[in-house]
């Protein structure tokens, strides 16, 4: 069920010059049952100014605290960089009714930019479960990996990739699919990133999209992608879909 609820900013703090963390404190067993790869809508500024939610999924989570981060890409998330500690956001959440799969042994997670803050809640899940896995995290170059500082504190296996091979591995996020044949994979990114994913793992691997959205239950119909049996609202019938059901 999806609820309105009413978040304490415990954190908000810049990562990077255009990342930040938003840690938000909620009733306690608000957060229970949700899923990774579900996600939350938020007012990005205690007002009325903008009226519309912004999208986040959910990076990690407590009793009572869900961690997300953000991309400055618009007036709403920059109003957001404003809002200080103690200030309350209106929030609904869980939102998202497919979610990436827990089946399978073996689990590769792609994720490139701010679309590693998709994953890391299914990395914490698959790693409590014993499940074998790899988080592989690329950007562009060492100063664009904000979220790893995050990454290494969730004590998961993981590897680095920059394009312009300032920190870790050399090259692409999607050179890992090269080693890892065979393994259940899930993706979040950049839509460039993503069709490659599609195309090497021939429309088995599980992606969450990312579109604007301004209703989150999928009234509004503003975040609808191409399917092969019409069209799917990403806030809706996602935001996980398997690849090769959706054209990027």
């Amino acid at each position: 069920m999806i609820h309105e609820l009413s978040a304490r900013v415990v954190k908000n703090r810049p990562l990077t010059p255009r990342v930040y963390e938003l840690v938000l404190e909620l009733p306690p067993g608000s957060l229970r049952g949700v899923k990774p790869g579900q996600f939350l809508m938020l007012k990005p500024s205690p007002t009325f100014d903008p009226l519309g939610r912004r999208a986040f999924a959910f990076a990690d989570l407590t009793e009572s605290r869900a961690v997300v981060f953000y991309e400055v890409r618009g007036r709403g998330t920059k109003l957001l960089t404003r809002v200080k500690e103690g200030e309350r956001l209106s929030v609904l959440l869980p939102l998202g009714k497919r979610v990436f799969p827990l089946e399978g042994e073996r689990h590769l997670l792609l994720g490139g930019g701010i679309g590693l803050a998709g994953l890391t809640l299914l990395a914490k899940e698959l790693f409590k479960r014993g499940k074998e896995l790899l988080v592989a995290y690329g950007a562009r170059s060492k100063e664009e990996l904000a979220l790893l500082s995050f990454l290494e504190r969730l004590g998961v296996p993981f590897e680095v990739y920059t394009e312009d091979g300032s920190y870790g591995k050399r090259g692409l996020v999607t050179e890992a699919l090269k080693r890892f044949k065979g393994w259940t994979v899930h993706a979040c990114g950049p839509k460039g990133m993503l069709r490659a994913v599609k195309e090497a793992t021939k429309g088995e691997a599980y992606l969450s999209l990312e579109e604007r959205m301004a209703c989150g239950y999928g009234v509004c119909l503003g975040c609808a992608v191409k399917t092969a049996g019409g069209y799917g609202r990403v806030c809706y019938e996602g935001p996980v879909f398997k690849a090769g059901e959706v054209e990027l």
